[in-house]
């Protein structure tokens, strides 16, 4: 609709002028549509309409059916068609063709279609950069999903492997320990099971549940503000606390363990505290992905602590 209407305005202009001259005769009319009707085409066939565009205007320009002062009707015209061509040859030809009309006229061709050009040019840079960064996004979720596994189902498995190799080597001499170590992999089972759970979902983007993370004995939990999360901030919230809980059981089992969340209007600050201790890369690298700290030590009073502050605001996803 844009494309018609720019060449109505030039149909109109070039009409207009021509009529000022003198009452044009009917064959004069054919340059004047000519030189407008491509631009509502010079979309969908740009190198015809751009071709028919130039040589409309000269005829237009050099036979003096515009006047001079009428020029930028058919300058317009061959702008427009002249924007959205790539060929080089319709350049040559159009420069060419205006270098017959005046030394001024070759910049008139020059101009728009280099400005076209350069507009492509970054337009397809542009395209090339979002390709890279979906690129790199695709690989950096790989390697999260990866880590995630690792964090919530490897350590579960390595010991479901090595308490079944204790029962085995026991069974026929200490069957209490042996029944001992089936307990313990019942156990691992079901949270490598309950964990794998949480992970999938959390890759099918549906909401975590903080809250049910504290579903275990010896877990204190406080959220405060949750809900106003962004979804992205909320699932590294999530992971934190998850990794944390993980690591509890896996350095400190059976200790007491607080977990705090406390979501402000632009930034959420999470601290998990035992008397254990945590594996921090993978959570380094998801706090640090949003701009965020994290500090992690030996408590005072004895044990370790983990707190990671992570700023958001309204366009953060």
């Amino acid at each position: 609709m844009v494309d018609v209407a720019a060449a109505v305005a030039v149909l109109a202009a070039c009409g207009v002028a021509a009529q000022e001259v003198g009452p044009p005769a009917g064959w004069r009319w054919v340059p004047i549509v000519a030189v407008a009707a491509p631009v509502a085409v010079r979309r969908r066939w740009p190198v015809p309409a751009a071709l028919t565009a130039l040589a409309a205007a000269g005829v237009l320009l050099r036979s003096g059916i515009v006047p001079s002062y009428a020029a930028p009707g058919p300058i317009a015209a061959v702008a427009l068609t002249l924007y959205v061509v790539t060929a080089v040859p319709v350049l040559i030809a159009g420069l060419a063709g205006a270098a017959l009309l005046g030394p001024l006229w070759p910049t008139v061709v020059a101009v728009p279609w280099l400005t076209g050009w350069l507009v492509r040019h970054r337009r397809h840079l542009a395209e090339q950069l979002a390709e890279q960064r979906s690129a790199r996004a695709v690989t950096e979720e790989r390697l999260r999903i990866a880590r995630d596994v690792h964090d919530t189902v490897a350590h579960s498995l390595s010991m479901i492997t090595m308490k079944a190799s204790v029962a085995r080597h026991v069974a026929a001499t200490r069957p209490e320990e042996s029944a001992a170590a089936l307990e313990v992999i019942e156990t691992a089972g079901r949270e490598a099971l309950l964990q794998m759970r949480r992970t999938l979902g959390l890759l099918r983007d549906e909401p975590a549940d903080l809250h049910a993370l504290g579903d275990r004995d010896g877990v204190t939990m406080s959220v405060a503000g949750e809900a106003s999360l962004p979804p992205g901030v909320r699932a590294v919230v999530y992971r934190i606390v998850q990794e944390s809980l993980t690591n509890v059981t896996r350095h400190a089992p059976g200790a007491a363990c607080t977990v705090d969340v406390d979501a402000g209007p632009r930034a959420v600050t999470v601290r998990v505290a035992d008397d254990g201790g945590f594996g921090l890369r993978g959570m380094r690298e998801r706090v640090t992905a949003y701009g965020g700290t994290l500090a992690a030590g030996p408590q005072p009073d004895g044990g370790f602590a983990v707190t990671a502050h992570i700023p958001y605001d309204d366009e953060t996803p």
